[in-house]
């Protein structure tokens, strides 16, 4: 038997196999009020703690390093049932966002990067949001209505993800909302037709969204080994290559849970620019590559110690 430690994390079965559980709850959603489906996913999580060892363990033993690199710090306890609940509570907001259901004025934007993000859209300018599994990464692209309130106008919003290993999410997904599937593409299919399209985007003013702590499910030894809280783990080298090809501006974007609440749940949103030049030659392309990657893996582990609970990679991350 294969070492579960050992196992890439696209080898992981999805966790539900079928999309009956998450059809219950899109069915609770538009019948029921938010905070009285936010009850029931107490107990599903608990469940689910109980009779699920690999999300348990995975908890304890990001939880455990975390704790390490903090000194003792953070988190102040270490508890993998509360990971696991605030992921459930995750996945009903992601589809609480395509229903239209989370409003305006629960998402708290920061005094950080956005203006400058905005002002950058507002010229038809667009960008490349680099973002995580660490929150909810699909804040940003469940919103993106709301981007006409800040902007002044739709903006295009294109996420380049793993559509294989998120099959049952991504289908009920679709059910919620058709356009879901025009502004997903599968990062197995990316080519340089692909580079020309996102370019092509981006030019326009629109935004790309790729997560950067994931690893390839096609191309594995295609990665980037960069500490992160104090021990070394692999990093995906093509979502830091995309942006030298794409040669645009990067934004690091998190989507957070401020207050866990069953009746007024808050979301903040963090932009924060990169520093590193993506406009460089090809013998200094390599060095930025890398450099990007630690930039990213320091505004990571940044936010981890802010939001400890938050963080969604139920596979041995430091997995070599």
């Amino acid at each position: 038997m294969e070492n579960p430690d050992t196992i890439h994390w696209a080898d992981e079965k999805e966790a539900i196999k079928t999309n009956r559980p998450l059809k219950i709850i899109l069915l609770l959603l538009k019948h029921l009020p938010g905070w009285l489906v936010r009850t029931v996913i107490y107990p599903v999580s608990f469940f689910y703690y109980i009779f699920s060892p690999r999300a348990r363990n995975e908890s304890y033993r990001y939880q455990k390093q975390l704790k390490k690199f903090t000194n003792g710090e953070c988190p102040k306890k270490i508890r993998a049932y509360r990971q696991i609940l605030s992921f459930a509570l995750c996945i009903m907001e992601k589809m609480q966002g395509w229903l239209g259901q989370i409003e305006y004025s629960t998402v708290e934007y920061q005094n950080d990067d956005i203006t400058p993000l905005i002002n950058q859209l507002k010229e038809k300018k667009g960008a490349l949001l680099i973002a995580s599994h660490h929150g909810n990464i699909e804040l940003m692209r469940s919103l993106s209505g709301y981007c006409s309130k800040l902007v002044g106008f739709e903006v295009p919003i294109i996420v380049v993800m793993e559509v294989a290993t998120t099959e049952q999410f991504t289908k009920t997904l679709k059910e919620i909302n058709g356009e879901v599937s025009h502004n997903v593409i599968n990062s197995a299919d990316i080519g340089p037709d692909t580079i020309v399209y996102l370019m092509e985007q981006i030019e326009k003013g629109g935004l790309v969204i790729i997560a950067g702590d994931r690893t390839s499910a096609h191309a594995r030894d295609k990665i980037i080994v960069q500490d992160f809280l104090g021990k070394p783990a692999p990093f995906p080298y093509g979502t830091f290559l995309i942006p030298f090809l794409l040669k645009c501006p990067i934004y690091y974007m998190f989507g957070l849970r401020s207050k866990t609440s069953i009746f007024y749940p808050k979301q903040r949103l963090y932009l924060e620019k990169s520093l590193i030049n993506t406009d460089c030659s090809r013998e200094e392309r390599e060095d930025n590559i890398k450099a990007l990657c630690a930039e990213f893996s320091e505004k990571l582990e940044k936010y981890t110690k802010m939001y400890p609970y938050q963080w969604y990679n139920f596979h041995n991350f430091w997995n070599l």
